[in-house]
């Protein structure tokens, strides 16, 4: 498994062409996004059009980083965001959920005093 400790994480909002590789994913960072893809400690995430395909994007001081996962079935969930944003930063958990498959559009930690509620019954 990929290990994201230690990155900032940014999420491309629209839809990527996943033929794209080192060159065209650096190329959306630099024009799209207006991010220096040569940062260090920096983890772009793409998604396809139908949201079955991912590609992660990264400098390892040396070189460029992809890693690329294709849904057999199913999509990737999408986070809420502000259409009018193209790309947003995200939580290390979140990313993880998104690329395990679980939807964390809806997801939302209980209170305490909910649990407890639970617990009583």
């Amino acid at each position: 498994m990929l290990s994201l400790t230690g990155y900032r994480l940014v999420l491309w909002n629209g839809a990527t062409d996943m033929r794209l590789s080192f060159n065209g994913l650096s190329g959306l960072v630099v024009n799209e996004m207006k991010e220096d893809p040569f940062q260090y400690g920096t983890l772009y995430a793409f998604f396809n059009q139908r949201r079955t395909q991912a590609k992660l994007l990264a400098w390892e001081g040396d070189g460029f980083g992809i890693y690329y996962k294709r849904l057999s079935r199913g999509s990737f969930g999408a986070p809420v965001y502000d259409p009018a944003k193209r790309m947003m930063v995200l939580e290390k958990k979140d990313l993880l959920l998104i690329l395990e498959g679980v939807e964390i559009r809806y997801r939302k930690r209980y209170s305490r005093s909910a649990v407890r509620q639970l617990h009583q019954k």
